[in-house]
């Protein structure tokens, strides 16, 4: 077997580990040199090297007795990385540096000499020979775990349709995902203000400056008041001129009032006695102020004012 992953439960059957943590991190970091993988033949021969240029051969190989097995190759670090172990007539040969097979290091140099050695320990005439079209068949998660599940099925929701909890979780996350999206795709809108209809400040607005001249006894000036704000009201909310009194203004005013023609001429009748300036008493000054307030509260702009 010559494998950079082998499977943890075979090598717990055989009383093997394989000790890869640093050739791992040394391709996670990208980092190459020159690694030299050496062929074994005991304490008495030299032991051959061969070199190349790439991400160095760290993996290893331990934990086994020593008694029921040989190193046949070490790495750049003299540590066993093919070793043969023996049970009962049968040998198994384990070796944790498959890169050793590829063209990049057999065509460098004299590396070919390396698989001559490897193959000069095995019997000469195996029966089988299987080669594993790892890289094909198996699924990225089978390279990260470092053992082999028995079967083809590496998909995480495999794992997780194994174990009912997982597939709860997995479905209370589904469904609180699907209702945020729901509910955070619909178009949000503020808050429309409630918009307040404008009061007719008008009549307030005279009042209170009658009130004032009420104090200096100024009848004049209160009816003068009165009738500016008056007219001031009438081409603001019927759009008609007030320059000329006469029937045809009477007409209009009533038309778009609402106001009887009989109301709004007793209305003007009243404003022209004023404007004649004789002396205003008391009751002048308050049946002025009531008609325009009749005026203006049953208009009908007064109606929805109100």
């Amino acid at each position: 077997i010559s494998a950079d992953y082998i499977d943890s439960r075979f090598l717990d059957n055989i009383d093997c580990n394989t000790e890869r943590d640093d050739e791992i991190l040394q391709e996670l970091n990208g980092v190459m040199r020159t690694t030299s993988p050496k062929m074994y033949f005991g304490d008495s021969i030299p032991s051959p090297s061969y070199s190349y240029y790439y991400y160095p051969f760290l993996n290893a190989l331990s934990g086994y007795d020593p008694t029921s097995a040989r190193v046949l190759g070490t790495n750049e670090n003299n540590r066993p990385d093919y070793i043969v172990l023996f049970s009962g007539r049968g040998r198994i040969y384990l070796h944790v540096a498959p890169r050793i097979f590829g063209n990049y290091f057999i065509l460098t140099g004299e590396n070919y000499k390396y698989f001559d050695n490897v193959i000069s320990s095995l019997r000469p005439d195996p029966q089988n020979i299987y080669w594993d079209e790892y890289y094909k068949t198996a699924a990225p998660s089978r390279r990260s775990s470092g053992s082999n599940s028995g079967n083809n099925d590496f998909s995480t929701l495999s794992v997780i349709k194994k174990y009912p909890p997982l597939q709860w979780a997995f479905g209370i996350s589904v469904a609180g995902l699907l209702l945020f999206i729901f509910f955070n795709s619909r178009r949000k809108q503020r808050i429309i203000p409630v918009v307040k209809p404008v009061q007719n400040t008008t009549l307030t607005f005279t009042q209170t400056v009658g009130r004032l001249y009420l104090q200096k006894k100024n009848n004049r000036r209160i009816a003068e008041k009165m009738i500016t704000y008056f007219y001031e009201d009438v081409r603001n909310k019927y759009f008609v001129s007030t320059a000329t009194i006469d029937d045809n203004l009477v007409n209009i005013l009533s038309g778009k009032s609402g106001i009887s023609a009989k109301k709004t001429r007793e209305l003007f009748s009243i404003i022209k006695l004023v404007q004649s300036g004789v002396e205003i008493d008391d009751a002048t000054l308050l049946t002025l102020s009531a008609n325009i307030e009749n005026f203006t509260k049953t208009s009908f702009n007064g109606r929805k004012a109100l």
